[in-house]
């Protein structure tokens, strides 16, 4: 951004900024919304993402256009301007502060006076702090919605010190060497992921962590770092992954040294994936937290509440929600569920506090997941 451009935004900031009032948008037959995905459009994690939102946004009539940046934060920057250069601008603009770089969306938003809503990587502390919060000082950012990822960390670790000792029947006898493969350092899901390490590490003091590595949330730069540890030498019985792609890789590099994943060394990771379900199902992994790609529906469901005037979200603007746990437990219900990704099953409007008006929090959750499941439910026509 130019600099007379962040000038103008911390001018508007310092001197009380123009806050969106949903009813002079309410007027838009078919909103227009332009989507900053930080990832791939058709792999791995933010594909999920893009397709649930594309679920919900083409069952409440609104236009989705999705720009995709493939994890790379110069073409994260480049999705940026193309948003910002979209003749008509969009309505709305759906952005994630992935590698922090969510604070220049935000300001240019607000000089342009367009509506912003941040999805699952909110601005830090100290960039609030520094630029302002939603409808507060930044007016036009008008939502952020966001998994406890904090809570998320704790449960991966948990699960690798009560799987040893599940397979010891509970009389393990020594402490587990811990490898923590972190996703990145700057991201804040991940920092708030190792927050939650950090608690648990000191809830669970068999867990001693022998390093803590940060690999990219790479399938490959884990396998790597993995293969370089267990052949130098380096004691290892658990693995505290921050991703799927981060625990496949691990779990790679664990079979070729000749260990068994799941008896030798506990693996746990996060995403709902395909292969992490799998790895679930098979016992190489404890569990996959996650359902967070569901957010990308969930943030459609947040404005059209917001379109319809919920009052929650004018003086609640910061949306918070819970992950969950699949285990071998529970996998059966999650394969029901959701196994086959078809996200157009889900009736996403069930979710709304409009269609709900008797609940007074948002229940994203995978409980409901199946009593939203119809088949005849009609779709707006486009």
């Amino acid at each position: 951004m130019k600099l007379v451009s962040w000038i103008a935004a911390l001018c508007a900031i310092l001197g009380g900024a123009m806050h969106v009032d949903a009813r002079d948008l309410n007027n838009v037959s078919e909103p227009r919304i332009a989507f900053i995905n930080p990832g791939y459009g058709d792999r791995g994690f933010w594909k999920d993402v893009r397709d649930t939102m594309q679920a919900a946004a083409d069952q409440f009539g609104f236009d989705l256009v999705v720009f995709d940046s493939d994890r790379d934060w110069k073409q994260m920057a480049e999705s940026a301007n193309r948003v910002f250069a979209m003749n008509p601008p969009p309505d709305y603009i759906i952005a994630v502060n992935e590698h922090q770089q969510g604070t220049r969306i935000v300001l240019e938003a607000q000089e342009r006076n367009i509506p912003v809503l941040m999805l699952l990587n909110d601005l830090t502390d100290e960039q609030k702090q520094r630029f302002g919060r939603p409808g507060r000082e930044l007016g036009f950012w008008i939502a952020t919605l966001v998994p406890d990822n904090e809570r998320a960390g704790f449960e991966i670790a948990q699960s690798l010190a009560i799987a040893a000792k599940d397979a010891h029947n509970g009389g393990l006898r020594k402490d587990l060497c811990l490898l923590s493969l972190a996703g990145d350092s700057m991201t804040p899901a991940s920092l708030q992921r190792l927050r939650g390490l950090d608690m648990a590490l000191e809830q669970y003091p068999l867990l001693r962590e022998q390093r803590r590595l940060v690999v990219n949330w790479s399938f490959e730069e884990a396998y790597r770092r993995t293969a370089e540890w267990l052949a130098t030498g380096g004691c290892l019985d658990a693995v505290w992954a921050a991703n799927d792609s981060i625990a496949l890789g691990a779990i790679k590099a664990i079979e070729e040294f000749g260990k068994v994943p799941g008896k030798d060394v506990f693996v746990g990771g996060l995403n709902w994936s395909t292969e992490g379900l799998e790895n679930v199902a098979s016992g190489k992994m404890t569990m996959t937290h996650g359902g967070h790609f569901l957010a990308g529906a969930w943030i459609m469901v947040l404005l059209k509440d917001y379109l319809e005037g919920i009052e929650k979200l004018t003086t609640n603007p910061e949306v918070s929600f819970g992950m969950q746990a699949i285990t071998r437990d529970n996998f059966e219900t999650y394969k029901q569920v959701l196994g086959d990704r078809d996200w157009n099953k889900i009736d996403f409007s069930q979710f709304s506090l409009v269609s709900n008006p008797e609940q007074r929090d948002y229940r994203f959750r995978i409980e409901e997941l199946n009593s939203a499941q119809e088949r005849d439910w009609p779709i707006p026509s486009r």
